[in-house]
């Protein structure tokens, strides 16, 4: 028996083909850019209906797969070679009222109609399972626990949501972007099973209609994998375009903005960049070069690699400490480092703080050794981190120091094409700020290719040569025991403290 939490579908499952849109490159998208603010607008991240809807579709429509896949009868529909354009469509009644809704428009005797399809559903299977990702343990994902709110840092405004285990993002998508990766999916599969790519991972993507609305109001999800799962405690996150205009952190650094961090945060925090071992630059320089390259013939622009740092030999406040305040943001500062001078200083950021029970934490299906094809001495540098042994981060240095940090990455934002609404705004950059217009962060496929290849891998990572000083630390107390030492020393300072 459905519940107020449980939406009901009122039909069996339609079968259809979206239509053969063919790529314009010239297409201005004006619909999508007009419109898909609207639609925010109508269904804002507040409504938890639709999340509670949308997460309790993903699972109903997949169960129609996985009950029977022996058993499938041929349709009228589907025709060999079209997959990537079918859908799974059903209708849902969910139960609402006007203070829970903020659409009471949309509500018919306090009930919320949807219609939610699962676009390219037989596709999005196959290319889950050859991934590694289990379309049981995808169910899983989505069949426990409501979805989580999360703000999106982002200009596009996009809603978004998180899976209770942290594995997957859903983000919603505008109607070309959809529209786009319908069309490339085929390729897409290929580049992700039998090439080494950091492309973001997309494995599902829905759509859901307001049937009681008198124009028609669309709206596409994406899901993709998370990158930066709570369990491998990243400390940092760069989104690096390889543009210097308004990709700065405005005001003073805090904890908080510590993972909104941009291009010119990292040359700042990191001047002389992150060396990492020659065989893995070699590595990485090739397989950002071939995706960057893809993405380029595909006419696609304003993507971003994202940077995760786990910061093995500093504490929360030493990363803090790094970025001088002023004024009053400077007495703040100063007056907590004072009291923080009091505390266990030993309490790092190190591998042996985070040895947990694997089993209460969700590993990123996102693994950067594993992505770019490349072997390390595990043993030499992840030690006794069993996080680490299973995420397979890329070991560097920060060049001054010799400090320890643990990278992840991933290319994502890949389905935004260069129109010709973002030509005419390039164009007018030509007349507006001719000296910089090169460094604005859309830019055409070409020079922006060329801009983020060069700002990678001249700022951001650096072949070590033969200068990699990687240390080996044994630790031979039990896990159990150094948490007790951690809390012991904890206690200890505090009674420091009150005197």
């Amino acid at each position: 028996m459905a519940t107020n939490d449980d939406p009901i579908h009122t039909d069996k499952i339609i079968e259809g083909l979206y239509g053969n849109d063919l790529k314009n490159q010239l297409d201005f998208h004006l619909s999508s850019y007009v419109k898909t603010p609207i639609q925010l607008h109508l269904v804002n991240s507040k409504n938890s209906i639709i999340a509670r809807s949308l997460r309790h579709a993903i699972v109903d429509l997949l169960d129609s797969i996985l009950k029977k896949p022996n058993e499938y009868i041929e349709n009228e529909t589907t025709v060999m070679g079209t997959e990537h354009r079918l859908y799974h469509l059903r209708r849902y009644i969910f139960k609402s009222d006007d203070k829970e809704f903020q659409c009471p428009e949309l509500l018919n005797d306090g009930k919320l109609e949807l219609e939610i399809s699962s676009l390219a559903p037989t596709v999005f299977y196959q290319l889950r399972e050859d991934i590694g990702i289990s379309n049981i343990n995808f169910r899983e994902s989505f069949s426990k626990h409501h979805l989580k709110d999360f703000t999106n840092p982002g200009k596009s405004g996009s809603l978004m949501y998180k899976t209770y285990d942290d594995l997957f993002i859903l983000k919603t998508l505008r109607a070309y972007e959809a529209r786009l990766l319908m069309q490339i999916l085929s390729g897409y599969h290929l580049q992700l099973t039998q090439r080494t790519t950091i492309l973001n991972r997309y494995v599902g993507l829905y759509s859901i209609r307001f049937p009681a609305f008198i124009s028609s109001v669309e709206i596409y999800f994406v899901i993709m994998v998370n990158a930066f799962t709570s369990s491998l405690q990243i400390n940092e996150i760069f989104d690096i375009k390889g543009s210097t205009i308004k990709r700065k952190l405005s005001g003073h650094l805090t904890v908080d903005k510590l993972h909104n961090l941009k291009d010119v945060d990292f040359t700042n925090i990191y001047p002389h960049g992150i060396r990492i071992s020659t065989n893995i630059y070699r590595r990485l320089h090739m397989v950002i070069s071939n995706d960057v390259k893809v993405l380029k013939k595909l006419n696609i622009t304003d993507f971003s690699l994202i940077i995760g740092i786990k910061h093995l030999d500093m504490t929360e406040e030493d990363l803090i400490q790094r970025r001088p305040a002023t004024g009053l943001a400077a007495l703040f500062h100063m007056s907590h480092k004072i009291v923080l001078m009091h505390t266990d200083k030993h309490n790092q950021i190190s591998p042996s703080n985070s040895q947990n029970d694997l089993n209460s934490l969700s590993i990123s299906y996102l693994k950067p050794l594993q992505m770019i094809g490349e072997n390390i001495d595990r043993n030499l540098y992840y030690n006794n981190d069993n996080i680490a042994h299973a995420a397979l981060p890329i070991p560097g240095l920060v060049y001054e120091n010799n400090q320890r940090v643990y990278i992840y990455l991933a290319i994502v934002d890949i389905l935004q094409t260069y129109d010709s609404f973002k030509y005419i705004e390039q164009s007018l950059k030509k007349i507006t700020d001719p000296s910089r217009r090169m460094q604005y962060s859309v830019v055409d496929p070409i020079t922006y290719e060329k801009r983020i290849i060069k700002f990678l891998f001249n700022s951001v990572f650096v072949d070590a040569g033969d200068s990699f000083p990687w240390p080996r630390i044994e630790i031979s107390i039990p896990n159990a025991d150094i948490q007790n030492q951690s809390e012991e020393n904890n206690r200890n300072s505090n009674d420091t403290i009150d005197l």
